[in-house]
Order: C-alpha cells, then sequence, then structure tokens
C-alpha cells in the first residue's frame, strides 16, 4: 500500500512538471543558431562562388510533347532501397532490406530482399556494423538498378541518394554497375536532397573571410540560388567526388530554398546534364524539392515497422525470438 501510494505522488508529480529549465536552453539555442548563421554574407558569397563556378544556368519546365520526346516515349526509372530491424541492439537483431527498380512506363517493378543478422558477423565484431549494413542495402540497390537496366527501356535511371555512397559502400560492385551503364547508354542519376558535402566551402576557400569549419554546404548554398537555377562544378574544380569519377551539380528545384544535388557519372557527364530540365520538370514546385517519382519509389519501397514485426514474428519461432531479439524493455 506504501508503495502504490509513493507511485500515485510520483505519477502526480510527473504531471505537474513544467518544462521552464528546458525552454531557456532551448531559447539560448535558438540565439546561437542565429549568431552562427549572421557571419553568412549571401551577397558576397554569391559573387566569390559565381566567379569561379560561372553563373547557374536557368532550366526550364517541359510541357508533355518535350517529356515524351526527350524520354523517347519510355519515361524513367527510380531506384531506392529500405531497411529496417526487430530486435535490441546489436549483435541481438535481424534488419530486412528491400531495394526497388520502377518505372512510369512498364508495368512490373523490380524488387530485391535480403536478411542481415549480426549474430552470424560475429567475427567482425560491432565496429562497423552499420557500415555493413548500408553496404548491404547498396548493393542490393545497384542489382535492382543493373537489371533495370537489362528489363527496362527506359534510357534515365534516378537513385534516390549520391552516387559516391556506392563507390564508398560496395566498390566492385559499383564499377562493374557503371561499366554497364556506359557500355548500355543508360544515363545514371544520383538525387541527394540531403546536401553533406563541403564542395563549395572548399572552392570558396581563403577567398571568404569567414569561419566555416562546422558549415557544410548546405548551409551556404540555403536561399542562395533561385527557383529552377542550376550550378554547375565544371573545369578545374577539384573535389573527393570527381577523385572518384563522379561530376556533381547543385539546383533548386521548388520553392523550398533548401538545394539538392544531383551527381552524375564522369563519362556521361555532357548527355546527363541534358537531362536535368526533365528532372526539374518532374518536381512539383511546392514540394521538397525533389522529383515525385522518387518519393513515390520511396514510399513503396518503405519497410515499416508493422511490415518488418509481421515477418519476424510468422517466421521466428517464439523461443528464438525471446531468447535473442525481445529485449527487455519492449516487455514494459
Amino acid at each position: 500500500m506504501k508503495l502504490l501510494i509513493f507511485c500515485i505522488k510520483i505519477f502526480l508529480w510527473g504531471e505537474s512538471m513544467d518544462f521552464e529549465i528546458l525552454k531557456q536552453k532551448l531559447f539560448s539555442i535558438d540565439y546561437k543558431f542565429k549568431e552562427r548563421y549572421e557571419k553568412i554574407d549571401k551577397e558576397k558569397i554569391k559573387n566569390v562562388l559565381f566567379d569561379i563556378t560561372g553563373n547557374p544556368i536557368k532550366l526550364k519546365r517541359l510541357d508533355n510533347d518535350e517529356i515524351e520526346k526527350k524520354t523517347s516515349g519510355y519515361g524513367i526509372v527510380g531506384v531506392d532501397g529500405s531497411i529496417n530491424s526487430y530486435g535490441g541492439i546489436y549483435p541481438h537483431y535481424i534488419s530486412i532490406i528491400q531495394a526497388l527498380s520502377k518505372s512510369t512506363k512498364e508495368k512490373e517493378d523490380i524488387i530485391l530482399q535480403d536478411v542481415y543478422v549480426p549474430l552470424f558477423e560475429e567475427n567482425e565484431g560491432q565496429i562497423g556494423d552499420e557500415a555493413r549494413r548500408r553496404a548491404m542495402m547498396s548493393r542490393l540497390e545497384i542489382e535492382a538498378a543493373s537489371k533495370a537496366i537489362d528489363m527496362f527501356k527506359s534510357k534515365v535511371i534516378l537513385m534516390d541518394g549520391s552516387l559516391i555512397h556506392y563507390s564508398i559502400d560496395c566498390s566492385s560492385e559499383w564499377e562493374k554497375f557503371k561499366r554497364k551503364a556506359i557500355i548500355k547508354n543508360k544515363i545514371i542519376i544520383g538525387v541527394t536532397e540531403e546536401v553533406k558535402t563541403k564542395d563549395i566551402i572548399n572552392i570558396i576557400g581563403s577567398r571568404i573571410n569567414a569561419d566555416f569549419e562546422n558549415f557544410y554546404d548546405r548551409d551556404l548554398l540555403f536561399g542562395l540560388l533561385d527557383i529552377g537555377e542550376m550550378l554547375l562544378l565544371e573545369g578545374n574544380i577539384k573535389t573527393k567526388k570527381t577523385e572518384s569519377g563522379i561530376k556533381s551539380c547543385y539546383i533548386r528545384m521548388s520553392e523550398d530554398p533548401q538545394v539538392a544535388g544531383l551527381d552524375f557519372i564522369e563519362e556521361q557527364y555532357d548527355e546527363a546534364v541534358s537531362y536535368c530540365d526533365l528532372i526539374y520538370t518532374l518536381t512539383p514546385q511546392k514540394g521538397r524539392g525533389i522529383p515525385f517519382w522518387l518519393d513515390i519509389v520511396d514510399k513503396e519501397v518503405k519497410i515499416t515497422d508493422e511490415m518488418v514485426k509481421s515477418l519476424v514474428e510468422s517466421t521466428i519461432s517464439r523461443d528464438i525470438r525471446e531468447r535473442i531479439l525481445n529485449p527487455k524493455r519492449s516487455k514494459r
């Protein structure tokens, strides 16, 4: 009875808690953020950056006839992957991985699936566990894109995310896929919604008298481009991507002031850039700045918590789940 009264008191105390201290800390953080971004002189950055890269290119929205002509009536393909896990902390969990290639014209989709079980990778240990999972999904996405090259007539394949992560995650598979795309003349374009590079910061370098050590390109490019403007990184501009045979650009495709990144295979660069009007056209002006087809692919490939739970609990016996996969916190 005493324990019950004590618990009720704690519960009532919790109900009366306010967050004034936390609010004050967050107000302070808000001030620090504003102070941090005040050092970004947009006009100065524009002048210096455009002096090095050249002025942005203005893209145009294509009409239906122009879209059909540009795609030869075969549409485009979107490729994305998804991963979700069941269980506790490393290594007591199972990850379900899925990759999807989906054409705007073909009726059939390409769906590939796999399972990652870190307990079976125990000899490699916890270090690099996240990298191994990511590499597995990257390989599955490349396989799905490779099958799309063989099975779909579409010439343009949009891959969700930067192309360089394939070079990092699974270099041999990426090199093989890249050669295949070049030989088959299929244009591969990576679409990055979260720009995390520091290429622009490195390009403007000491010509901007400001400390951008903890900044990323997205911070400097926010609101810098007008809707439909594309900034190419050409000529002698060297980046980590160019060292991996990948060329890139930044593009603002909607009212959202944040830019997206587009990656191209170096050997395909000239032709690939000619498809940027198409990519811009396929992006809703009031959307988040990503081609609508990739959003559709992302939604269809997504492995939800309910899906992974249903799959595991219908296939892995109860005693194994209790022994290996179910953490105590799930029994609260």
